[in-house]
């Protein structure tokens, strides 16, 4: 399961929280959840802000990656209670995430809790519309203490898997050869010339532990002639970071 499509949801849900005020009136807090041995257990609270009552439906997922995308498989050791739960107009419940395990976690483990909507039948016959708000909120067991992780940023052009996208688009590699997850936001890169490319003014993505995951740079033929050396700027895990990156001159196929 791919949480690819999780994001095109997010992405169309602000035009249908305009269109219909009754619903996308959940709100999810805490948006991080950490979990450890001496703490197994955490609380999230569902607040309903609008006029009618709202069903969820919360679950939890082990969370991996890979190079181009974020993978949920079925999560052993941890579990949310309840999985369905119904939030009265104007009120709060509550759901209690539990880490199953009663051994220390072996390094980081990562999971991501889903929290969805359930469209009121009533609501998709009179408006002739079924969409569903997704909450998607990291959990870690087992994080270690707050120290930033080593992050190796690079420049990389990557082909179709036809090979024919030549010269191919321009992607930022983040490796995380850390034991614990670096959160980047607010990254950018400072090119020979002196002229940026902003990649996120806020939240960019994850890159776990061991992992490495790539983001597009733009458009590539508008930063062809700058891309031999530059800098990225970004936050990780609430430091900031500077790096210096050159392009690799090898040409990499995707697999996708």
């Amino acid at each position: 399961m791919s949480i690819s499509r999780f994001k095109r949801l997010a992405a169309v849900a602000p035009l249908f929280l305009a269109m219909h005020a009754h619903a996308g009136s959940l709100q999810v807090s805490p948006i991080r959840v950490d979990l450890s041995a001496e703490q197994p257990a955490a609380v999230m609270k569902l607040h309903n802000r609008g006029d009618q009552p709202i069903t969820a439906q919360v679950r939890v997922f082990g969370w991996s990656q890979t190079l181009d995308e974020d993978h949920l498989d079925e999560a052993q050791r941890i579990v949310a209670s309840p999985p369905i739960i119904t939030i009265p107009a104007g009120g709060d419940q509550t759901v209690r995430i539990l880490r199953t395990s009663r051994d220390a976690p072996q390094g980081e483990e990562t999971y991501r809790l889903l929290v969805d909507e359930i469209p009121q039948a009533e609501t998709a016959r009179t408006s002739g519309v079924r969409m569903q708000l997704r909450y998607s909120v990291p959990v870690f067991a087992g994080a270690p203490a707050s120290a930033t992780p080593k992050v190796d940023f690079s420049l990389q052009r990557v082909a179709g898997a036809d090979g024919k996208n030549v010269p191919g688009r321009l992607m930022l590699r983040a490796s995380n050869g850390d034991t614990a997850h670096a959160q980047l936001s607010q990254v950018r890169i400072e090119w020979a010339d002196g002229h940026s490319t902003e990649l996120a003014p806020g939240l960019l993505g994850y890159a776990l532990a061991h992992a490495t995951r790539q983001w597009p740079v733009g458009d590539a033929a508008s930063v062809s002639g700058n891309a031999g050396n530059a800098t990225v700027h970004a936050i990780v895990n609430g430091t900031p970071v500077t790096a210096q990156v050159s392009l690799d001159s090898k040409l990499v196929v995707s697999s996708k």
